[in-house]
């Protein structure tokens, strides 16, 4: 067995290598035609699971992107 750090390391890994795919599997209820579009997708998550803005940028504050 991997350890639990290598096994996130993998999905994040393969997440990377096929967006679609992750969305596809942590999200099955996804329309496939939004699937390449993630502003589709993060729209389509705060209506049906009820995320609201604050939450969004909290997650993205604990990210930051690098430039």
């Amino acid at each position: 067995m991997q350890n639990p750090v290598m096994q996130r390391i993998g999905m994040a890994m393969a997440a990377m290598r096929n967006p679609a795919a992750f969305v596809k599997q942590q999200f099955p209820d996804v329309p496939d035609s939004m699937l390449n579009n993630p502003q589709q997708i993060l729209g389509y998550l705060q209506q049906t699971r009820g995320i609201g803005n604050d939450q969004i940028q909290q997650i993205l504050g604990q990210y930051p992107m690098g430039g």
